[in-house]
């Protein structure tokens, strides 16, 4: 069974308490079903500026299981490398931390940017890049989505790769040729990615309330596995689809039924920690 990643972008909401109470709500819900989320992977995207905050509270599980590890191998810490204690702490978490974006030079005059390099120091993972929120508001080309896919790799991180058409596209029916596109030159094709995940986020979809039909996320599903096996087959590891555009409990199972689809990018619906834990439970 190939795994699930489930992806919770809180884009700019939840400070601190807001993250205290979703982190203990989903911790609760994760600790009862923790077997069954085996093959599930979960990324959290809060605000760059609660990532570290975040990172931290996660920390209380690992360092139970390694005090219950000390006591039962009888051993000091100082027996352990980094390494076996960074592992033992991470283990215990329900999720691995993601940021929302990045910057595609790794430091300098750039007011308000985040390095990819400080977001793997404060503990991410992953990074999402080239949303159309960022596409359209903050006008990033499929160019320097690119730059900045490469700069992530380069730091260690999972990019997440976002593409999706908007209404007019999609009315003049050039969505396939636009996604096409997209996906073409926002993927630098010199690197080589642990995983290459694309998630296919319709612009029209995105907080609308308004879900494509499931034939509307074949139909792209298949055009990334094409693109995936055509062009891409000797650049990744592993490859990726995630649907993300007005995802709720309700309409996953039936978006997680369509072939090729391995994820979902979950916007509004993540700030909810019962209504995302659904979600996963469903992925599992």
């Amino acid at each position: 069974m190939k795994t699930k990643i489930i992806v919770a972008n809180w884009k700019m909401n939840h400070a601190f308490d807001e993250a205290d109470k979703w982190l203990e709500s989903f911790t609760k819900n994760y600790a009862e079903k923790k077997n069954e989320l085996k093959d599930c992977q979960i990324v959290l995207c809060p605000s760059v500026f609660m990532i570290d905050y975040v990172d931290s509270e996660l920390m209380d599980g690992g360092f139970k299981k390694l005090d219950s590890i000390l006591k039962d191998q009888k051993k000091d810490i100082s027996e352990f490398s980094e390494e076996e204690l960074t592992s033992i702490i991470l283990s215990e978490r329900p999720v691995k931390l993601g940021a929302q974006d990045c910057h595609y030079e790794v430091s300098g005059s750039f007011t308000g940017d985040v390095s990819a390099d400080s977001l793997k120091k404060i503990g991410c993972e992953y990074v999402i890049l080239g949303h159309s929120e960022r596409r359209v508001g903050h006008f990033e080309s499929n160019e320097i989505v690119a730059k900045k896919v490469k700069t992530a790799l380069e730091k260690d991180l999972i990019p997440i790769i976002c593409v999706g058409e908007s209404k007019e596209t999609r009315d003049l029916n050039k969505h396939l040729e636009f996604v096409y596109k997209q996906i073409m030159n926002s993927v630098p094709k010199d690197v080589k990615f642990k995983k290459l995940i694309i998630a296919y986020e319709p612009i029209w979809s995105i907080g609308t309330g308004v879900t494509p039909s499931l034939e509307q996320i074949k139909e792209i599903a298949k055009l990334i596995k094409k693109i995936f096996n055509e062009k891409f087959n000797n650049i990744a590891e592993e490859y990726f689809m995630l649907y993300g555009g007005s995802v709720t409990a309700q309409n996953s199972q039936e978006i997680f039924s369509v072939a090729g689809v391995n994820g979902l990018l979950v916007g509004k619906v993540s700030l909810d920690a019962e209504e995302f834990f659904e979600i996963c439970a469903f992925a599992a």
